[in-house]
């Protein structure tokens, strides 16, 4: 069995442990990684840049696996495809008792401070899988994860036939909130500060309009969408906001400032959304399963995929700033 592991920031490297498969609990699965993605806070970690990570850690939170053993009390049975769910939730605090696991208390976050799973074999509990419809191609798959923080950001939002929609930073989660507001009908603009990301989102979604920061106009957009994660991203977007608009924060600014007098007048509302719950994950995959075309503009956002042995490759495509989702094929 192999497994990725991060001895230390910037210290990654295969490991192949002796194998010991222990027996498992009721509520577990066994598991055999398919895909792994690596996203931005898979480089936070490799570069020392998160504060709640520990090391050493195996990465790997954006997963698709097949079911290869089932423990008592799941549903799963050998062959079944899943997706892993890879931020822990208790069920048992206040956030949780709402439905807003993905805030909760006690959470943990695979990849990050407990181990992930770009492994060969590795044990999840069921409750943290979900199953993959047959007609979802592994590469689409995969990306199911990255695509359900897009779905759960917009649910904050009614998006009507025609609506204008801003997303500023064409990143992953920029392009798929953009590729989500499309799907649902808006008028779809996109700012980055980086050509190339404009130049490689036209190419799977050719009818958003792209322009650069200093074009956006004010007061044109009823929802905006901040995904660059720039304190001058965030505070354009209050300019950007029409009256009676909706700003979506997905980007991670550390601070930016408020102009309230603007805000208030406009009568603006200010969303933050993090990451998702259970039911983003299967709302996702139902929608790619009913939209072939929605999924094949998903996997046009794959811009590398090598295998785990080459996996400095994938982290040098994810390190250097090109567009596109690189993947680990295992």
């Amino acid at each position: 069995m192999r497994e990725l592991i991060l001895e230390e920031p910037g210290k990654l490297f295969v490991h192949t442990p002796r194998s010991e498969s222990r027996p498992l609990q009721a509520g577990e699965l066994r598991v055999s990684t398919l895909y792994g993605g690596i996203c931005g806070s898979d480089l936070k970690v490799y570069e020392g840049h998160l504060a709640h990570a520990v090391y050493p850690v195996r990465p790997g939170h954006e997963v698709l696996a097949v079911v290869t053993e089932a423990g008592d009390g799941t549903s799963f049975v050998p062959g079944d495809r899943i997706v892993i769910i890879p931020n822990t939730f208790c069920n048992e605090c206040d956030r949780c008792k709402r439905g807003q696991t993905n805030i909760c208390r006690n959470k943990q976050s695979l990849g990050i401070n407990v181990p992930g799973g770009f492994a060969d074999e590795w044990v999840v509990a069921a409750k943290y899988a979900v199953p993959v419809p047959e007609a979802i191609p592994d590469r689409v798959a995969v990306l199911v994860e990255p695509f359900a923080v897009a779905v759960h950001a917009m649910r904050k939002v009614h998006i009507c036939e025609g609506e204008e929609v801003l997303v500023s930073g064409c990143g992953t989660e920029g392009a798929l909130c953009a590729m989500v507001a499309r799907a649902r009908g808006a008028q779809v603009t996109v700012t980055d500060i980086q050509p190339s990301r404009l130049t490689w989102i036209r190419s799977f979604l050719p009818d958003v309009h792209t322009i650069t920061p200093d074009q956006v106009e004010d007061d044109a957009f009823s929802v905006v969408v901040e995904a660059a994660g720039a304190r001058a991203s965030v505070e354009a977007a209050f300019a950007a906001v029409s009256s009676g608009g909706s700003i979506i924060g997905v980007g991670m600014a550390e601070e930016a400032a408020i102009p309230m007098q603007r805000f208030v007048r406009k009568e603006a509302t200010l969303y933050g959304s993090i990451i998702y719950v259970y039911d983003d994950f299967v709302a996702a995959l139902a929608w790619l399963n009913r939209d072939r075309e929605l999924a094949s503009k998903l996997e046009a956002c794959i811009g590398a995929e090598v295998s785990l042995d080459a996996f400095e490759a994938a982290y040098a495509h994810a390190l250097s700033g090109k567009p596109g989702k690189a993947l680990l094929r295992f």
